[in-house]
């Protein structure tokens, strides 16, 4: 019996991996997660924390799993076609112009002053977990984006508002599956539809879900996540 692939877990702009509990509390069974934090004190942009995830890539059989932020990252990663990649899973994350329409008038507002404050419960529900989503929930948001320098998320929220991964997917030769969230307030909703533009094979999987759609909806995330594994590429094209 093939030995199961290991995923790679990149996370969104707090960096701490640790919001994936969700996901990890739902019993991955097609892959075992390893997921990968980033420093809570360096200003790290794309290339340097590319630099940083580059040697933990596994030396088998592996796949990519990004969310938000490191969606770019991943994309970049994977376009190096390093051995072992079997696949590349987006979520709720972005190619270039990530925020929503609505948001850009207060891009000019990013900065360390902007997160120099704690985040408010209504802006984590709004913007991220959902109007609905459990205290608990939002305090652990609200305590990995606290448990980070003001400077740092700075500096990767204006990476993120730069970027542009559109040339780097072009060269991602693996499957790959973009898990969009249907409710998202903070990404564009239309975001998947930059992948499919380069690669019209990607899968597409709509998930009625705020913008942590892993968090939210991880039963319904992982069971997307493992029918691609089983046969990825088998779907592709089809959409939701």
């Amino acid at each position: 019996m093939a030995r199961r692939p290991r995923a790679i877990l990149l996370p969104g702009l707090d960096g701490s991996g640790r919001l994936f509990e969700p996901l990890l509390a739902a019993a991955p069974r097609a892959f075992d997660p390893e997921p990968v934090s980033f420093p809570a004190d360096a200003a790290l942009g794309y290339d340097e924390l590319a630099e940083l995830v580059r040697p933990r890539l596994p030396r088998g059989r592996f796949v990519l799993v990004a969310e938000s932020f490191s969606g770019p990252l991943a994309v970049r990663l994977a376009a190096e076609r390093p051995r072992g990649l079997v696949a590349l899973v987006l979520a709720a994350t972005f190619l270039h112009r990530p925020l929503d329409p609505l948001l850009h008038p207060v891009r000019g507002l990013v900065g360390a002053r902007l997160f120099g404050f704690p985040m408010p419960a209504a802006v984590i529900r709004h913007f991220l977990a959902g109007p609905d989503a459990p205290g608990a929930m939002v305090a652990e948001v609200q305590r990995a984006v606290a448990a980070v320098r003001a400077e740092v998320l700075a500096h990767r929220s204006s990476e993120a508002l730069r970027v542009d991964a559109r040339d780097a997917l072009a060269g991602v030769e693996v499957p790959i599956l973009f898990v969009a969230p249907t409710r998202d307030r903070l990404i564009r909703r239309d975001a998947h539809e930059d992948v499919l533009a380069l690669r019209p094979d990607a899968e597409v999987a709509l998930v009625e879900a705020p913008h942590m759609v892993l968090q939210r909806c991880p039963h319904a995330s992982l069971a997307r996540i493992e029918e691609f594994l089983a046969d990825p590429g088998a779907r592709a094209g089809a959409g939701a």
